[in-house]
């Protein structure tokens, strides 16, 4: 379960590096390549709000399998696409695929490894989560800098590597016992019923939705600020910066002290520290800055998502686990939907220093206002 996860989530970050192919050859800019990726997290967050939650009623197994069978689908409108409405639909579909696999995936890997390795299982699904979409930036731009078909090749490749992830989540045991009738609606989000239990799963929301604008920012137009600003051209260096930030976030996930995600501050300050030194390196023009703030800012990302998912599964009620999931995904997606948009269009009609800066002062601003908030003082 754990390797059809991460070749999940590797498929969500492939086409990042590919967006300096597809601009020139379809006439878009950056508002556009935002708008590409607002797409992939509009059906991650759909996904979440429709489908997740509907794993706790019919079952894990069939809601992952239909998601491996998205990603093919998103894969094979990739090799075929030659405009921008075809690019739109393969990332809407590859979002829909990593949204149902996010929630109903993390939600399996904790029943497979049960009650009592809680902890394993929230390590495993994050790795799993970060890992996948670490590799997928470094895998694609390999193949676009060394391959004759940058491309078309790499999804030649990932709609292979499909085919026994499907096989996989076949024979995988279902963990969900007690079946009900199907019922397709769009669920409200779900919190924990008790208000100091809510209290303390905000605040990890909270945390991970400033996070994840941050990784929005490197999925989208960071490339672009690469070549423009930091003069990369090398398509492989490129895609492994940015693949840079999701391998720190998934080593500060399994190699941190405990102790770095159970007090208030280390989190927030890595994360708070990595935005900045990110942005001083983009305005001073210094890409050995920029590789610093990357790897504070990953580390940031890596702790609060941890931090995140392992409270979410220990706040959960064990039969609507999917649903408090769902939501805590939907607070991370939804991190990344308007302030990457935001960023796109004010980087087409200001100075683009000018946009990230903004956006730095927002992922800050929310980041201390998460870490201030008044601390629950019991769970139930």
């Amino acid at each position: 379960m754990a390797a059809v996860y991460t070749v999940v989530m590797l498929g969500g970050t492939l086409p990042i590096p590919l967006y300096v192919f597809w601009a020139p050859q379809m006439g878009f800019g950056p508002f556009t390549t935002t708008l590409v990726f607002a797409v992939y997290a509009l059906g991650t967050v759909l996904a979440l709000m429709v489908f997740a939650s509907l794993s706790d009623r019919v079952g894990r197994r069939p809601l992952l399998a239909a998601a491996v069978l998205a990603a093919a689908t998103s894969t094979a409108l990739f090799l075929l696409a030659h405009d921008v409405g075809t690019l739109l639909a393969a990332r809407f579909l590859c979002g829909l695929s990593t949204g149902v696999f996010t929630a109903t995936g993390t939600a399996a890997l904790g029943e497979l490894a049960g009650a009592e390795r809680t902890r394993l299982a929230s390590t495993v699904s994050t790795a799993a989560n970060m890992g996948g979409l670490g590799l997928g930036t470094i895998v694609a731009g390999l193949f676009a800098q060394y391959e004759a078909n940058p491309t078309h090749l790499v999804f030649w490749v990932y709609l292979a590597s499909l085919v026994p992830a499907f096989l996989a989540v076949v024979v995988t045991p279902e963990t969900v016992t007690s079946r009900q009738r199907p019922a397709m609606s769009v669920r409200r989000p779900a919190f924990p019923d008790r208000r100091p239990a809510r209290t303390e799963f905000l605040r990890v929301a909270t945390a991970v939705l400033a996070a994840f604008a941050v990784s929005g920012l490197f999925s989208s137009l960071v490339p672009s600020f690469l070549r423009e600003q930091l003069h990369v051209h090398n398509v492989a260096a490129v895609g492994a910066e940015v693949g840079l930030l999701f391998i720190v976030a998934l080593i500060a996930q399994v190699a941190a002290p405990e102790r770095w995600t159970s007090g208030r501050w280390p989190t927030p300050a890595f994360l708070v520290a990595g935005v900045a030194v990110f942005e001083a390196g983009l305005l001073a023009r210094s890409l050995p800055v920029f590789a610093a703030g990357t790897l504070l800012a990953g580390t940031g990302i890596g702790l609060a998502f941890r931090r995140g998912v392992a409270t979410t599964q220990r706040l959960a009620d064990p039969r609507r686990r999917a649903d408090l999931l769902s939501t805590y995904f939907l607070f991370a997606y939804t991190g990344t939907i308007v302030p990457t948009l935001a960023l796109g269009l004010l980087d087409q009609t200001i100075n683009q220093d000018v946009a990230t800066l903004i956006l730095a002062v927002a992922v800050i601003a929310t980041t201390l206002a998460s870490a201030l908030s008044r601390p629950a003082t019991t769970v139930a």
